[in-house]
């Protein structure tokens, strides 16, 4: 509980940030990547604002413990997006490439850490939350209907 807990307080932590300009050291990072993803269609800003906002929601997600497949799947989602720097923008991640990241580089590959705390916390409510879907309703014990087959 605890690492869903410090997991989903940073996620919010994080997103939040992005709301507030030139606080989230990740801009440097984020408007050229999500400029370069949108094919520099979507104003920079509202990228940011809609990242902050996945951030936000994944945070809270983790930290009231809510859909637990929805919260993998969106955390899963960003995690992908968090990598994209590396192969999109290496000049700005390694000073040699891939042996020697910079400080921005650095800030990346520890998402490693939280891909690891998340599958560790995400991977097993999404099983226990699939076999509870999965569970038919219990039989009806219903004396007054016949049995299934009879003929009345």
């Amino acid at each position: 509980m605890f690492l869903r807990l410090a997991l989903g307080f940073v996620y919010f932590h994080f997103g939040l940030l992005k709301f507030f300009p030139d606080l989230s050291p990740a801009e440097v990072l984020a408007f050229p990547t999500l400029g370069q993803l949108s094919l520099h269609q979507i104003d920079p800003r509202t990228a940011l604002a809609t990242l902050a906002l996945l951030e936000c929601g994944v945070g809270v997600l983790l930290i009231f413990n809510l859909l637990p497949r929805v919260t993998f799947g969106l955390f899963l989602f960003h995690m992908a997006g968090t990598f994209l720097p590396l192969f999109l923008l290496p000049e700005f991640t390694f000073k040699i490439a891939p042996l020697a990241p910079t400080l921005e580089g650095q800030y990346i590959l520890k998402n490693l850490v939280f891909v690891a705390a998340g599958w560790t916390v995400l991977l097993p409510a999404c099983r226990r939350s699939a076999t509870n879907d999965s569970t038919p309703p219990p039989q009806s014990t219903d004396e007054s209907s016949p049995p299934s087959g009879s003929a009345q």
